[in-house]
C-alpha cells in the first residue's frame, strides 16, 4: 500500500488554526500577538511531538521535543487568551469584578481547548505525514498549513470585523 497524504487531517489542521487566526483578528487585541502565535506555530511544527515521530528517539531528545511542542501550544494559549481578553475592555467604567473574573476565565478556558485541540490534531496530522515526507518535509508541511489556518482564519476575522464596522 503506497503512502499517502492525509488530506483529511490536513484540512482539519487547517480549519482549527483557522479558529485561532479568526479569534485572534476579531478582537483588539495588539498586534504583536500574531509574531506570538506564529513563534508558537513553528516551534509546533518543527518539534513534530506526535507519538508516531518521538518513537525513535532517545529520552532525552524526546523529552526536549515534547518541552518545546509545549513552549509552541503554551505561546498560542497566550496569544489566543489575550486576543479573546481584550473583548470589552473599551468600557472599563462598566466592569463589575465578579462578573469581569468570571469572563476572563472563560476565555482563557476557550483559548486553551482551541489551542490545544489544534495542538493534538496537528501532531497526529505530522505523525501521519511521516508516512509520505521526511521529518522535515513533514515539519515544513505541518507549518506551511498551520500558517495558513491562520492567515486565512485571520482574514476572514478582519474582513468580518470591517463588514460590521
Amino acid at each position: 500500500m503506497p503512502n499517502v497524504i492525509p488530506w483529511g487531517w490536513l484540512i482539519v489542521t487547517t480549519f482549527l488554526y483557522a479558529a485561532a487566526g479568526l479569534i485572534m483578528a476579531s478582537f483588539p487585541a495588539p498586534y504583536w500577538i500574531w509574531n506570538l502565535a506564529l513563534a508558537g506555530v513553528i516551534i509546533q511544527a518543527l518539534a513534530l511531538a506526535g507519538p508516531q515521530a518521538l518513537r525513535r528517539f532517545g529520552w532525552w531528545r524526546t523529552t526536549f521535543l515534547t518541552l518545546a511542542a509545549i513552549l509552541g501550544t503554551g505561546a498560542m494559549v497566550v496569544a489566543l487568551a489575550i486576543a479573546l481578553n481584550h473583548a470589552g475592555t473599551d468600557k472599563l467604567d462598566d466592569i463589575v469584578p465578579k462578573t469581569a473574573a468570571i469572563d476572563v476565565l472563560k476565555m482563557s478556558l476557550m483559548a486553551l481547548v482551541t489551542a490545544a485541540a489544534a495542538a493534538i490534531v496537528g501532531a497526529e496530522t505530522g505523525d501521519r505525514l511521516l508516512g509520505a515526507f521526511t521529518r522535515l518535509q513533514t515539519s515544513l508541511v505541518l507549518a506551511a498549513v498551520c500558517i495558513l489556518g491562520l492567515g486565512a482564519g485571520g482574514l476572514v476575522g478582519i474582513l468580518a470585523v470591517s463588514n460590521v464596522a
